[in-house]
């Protein structure tokens, strides 16, 4: 596994954040074993979590991107292009990006996901939520981020860890670690006031 690290607030913080790039199928089995963990607190085998994607279409969504992830043009590679498109029409997940953290967890249908964002560790994603852009440089999303029903993140602004955002907020600044934000536009209301909805954080970043 390759590991690349983003700056988050280049002008401000410089936090940083590891970006895992797997260069082969067991390297995309690790990463989805991380995303069954934060849902279960169990690290299980792959052909369980593979009968789990005939369940939930999130998980489904997630394991056929990670496979993908891994760009060697395989048959695999062009079956996990035709289900991601499968899962997008029928339950509206569209989930481009290839740069994403460990253990994330998509916990309902409905949300969009631009190819240029950046998330990084154990973030979690509500439905109705867009990551969109308008260029080809997109939103970085620090670690230990929930982001909530409704969210609208714009082109390419930085979030940083451990932040909690609530329910339709539109983000088109920067937001700083360590709050909680909230509103239309985001602002800050407090410290991060919800850190137990990262549930079963992975910890094995590298």
């Amino acid at each position: 596994m390759k590991h690349v690290e983003y700056v988050i607030n280049e002008d401000t913080s410089r936090e940083t954040i590891i970006i895992p790039i797997p260069e082969s199928y067991k390297d995309c089995i690790k990463l989805i074993k991380s995303e069954y963990f934060r849902r279960s607190g169990k690290i299980v085998s792959i052909w369980k979590i593979f009968l789990k994607i005939f369940l939930n279409p999130c998980i489904a969504t997630q394991f056929w991107a990670r496979i993908s992830a891994y760009e060697k043009k395989s048959l695999l590679y062009y079956i996990s292009k035709f289900f991601l498109r499968h899962y997008r029409l029928r339950y509206g997940i569209s989930f481009n990006t290839k740069r994403v953290g460990y253990g994330l967890y998509i916990g309902h249908e409905y949300l969009r996901v631009s190819k240029y964002a950046i998330i990084g560790n154990n973030v979690n994603l509500s439905q109705f939520s867009t990551i969109g852009s308008n260029s080809d440089v997109g939103a970085i999303i620090g670690n230990n981020v929930y982001i909530g029903p409704n969210v609208c993140i714009v082109d390419d602004v930085n979030i940083g860890s451990n932040v909690t955002i609530g329910a339709g907020t539109i983000i088109v600044k920067d937001l700083f670690a360590n709050g909680t934000y909230v509103g239309n536009p985001a602002r800050r209301v407090g410290d991060n006031k919800h850190p137990e909805y990262i549930r079963n954080p992975w910890i094995n970043i590298k």
